[in-house]
């Protein structure tokens, strides 16, 4: 894997959300059954700029995996928020520069997507996280499964 810095335009996300803890999500795998139930309705939402589902995730301030929950959701990038299907929620998220990776492999393995970003994120001299959000952007998968995905976290440089 390798990072790459790209600018994103600020974006509109309607989907479906659950807020979980990390070790109830491991032991219960609620998130790849939202996903599930949001694809089934993915016709229901409107304006969509594309067809490939978007999973992000929204950390509390000063996130601690042991005891907090934390926010996911599965939808689609819209070009704007109307007509949202009942039981979906409009997301916006600021234009922003973000460190991205895309992964390849089994989809029970994205694990390594995040901790290759987190370290890149970690050893940079330039940039730092810029919010407690990151983005899953599906690209699809392939005939023997493996899963395409990009990981995006937001990011800003360094002020020395």
């Amino acid at each position: 894997m390798e990072a790459r810095i790209i600018e994103k335009q600020a974006f509109n996300v309607v989907g479906m959300t659950l807020e979980t803890l990390l070790r109830d999500e491991r032991e219960q795998r609620n998130i790849p059954k939202l996903f599930e139930t949001f694809e089934q309705r993915i016709t229901e939402v409107k304006n969509r700029k594309n067809d490939h589902s978007i999973g992000i995730f929204i950390d509390p301030p000063n996130y601690n995996h042991e005891t907090d929950k934390f926010r996911w959701i599965a939808g689609v990038e819209v070009l704007n928020g109307n007509d949202i299907p009942d039981g979906m929620e409009l997301y916006t998220f600021p234009a922003n520069a973000y460190v991205c990776t895309t992964y390849k492999g089994p989809s029970d393995a994205t694990y390594r997507a995040y901790d290759f970003l987190y370290k890149w994120v970690n050893e940079s001299e330039d940039y730092e996280l810029a919010d407690t959000y990151g983005i899953e952007q599906y690209l699809g998968s392939d005939e023997a499964g493996t899963q395409f995905m990009d990981l995006m976290f937001p990011v800003k440089i360094i002020k020395g």
